[in-house]
């Protein structure tokens, strides 16, 4: 009986382990993923600012906040900031 009560308890700390990990990875790719859109939204923007094209207020599903000599990206509260330095064509 109390093997089977040992065996439930490691069942169920085992269970809760895997089922923590699996969120913590969702999380991680999730923050990946974003990452990555917004550098790529940030290369969107920098081209559209140089080839003299629109520039809109929401691309790929991020805010752009503000737009001057820095762009900053807002997405479901969080924030991704990006400075460029150099010279102007």
């Amino acid at each position: 009986m109390l093997d089977a009560l040992v065996g439930m308890c490691i069942i169920s700390v085992v269970t809760a382990i895997v089922f923590f990990w699996t969120e913590n990875q969702r999380t991680i790719v999730k923050n990946m993923y974003l990452s990555d859109l917004a550098a790529r939204t940030v290369v969107n923007a920098l081209v559209r600012r140089l080839m003299d094209c629109e520039v809109f207020p929401k691309l790929n599903g991020f805010e752009l906040v503000d737009h001057d000599g820095k762009i900053v990206l807002k997405i479901e509260g969080r924030l991704f900031g990006y400075q460029f330095e150099g010279e102007k064509r």
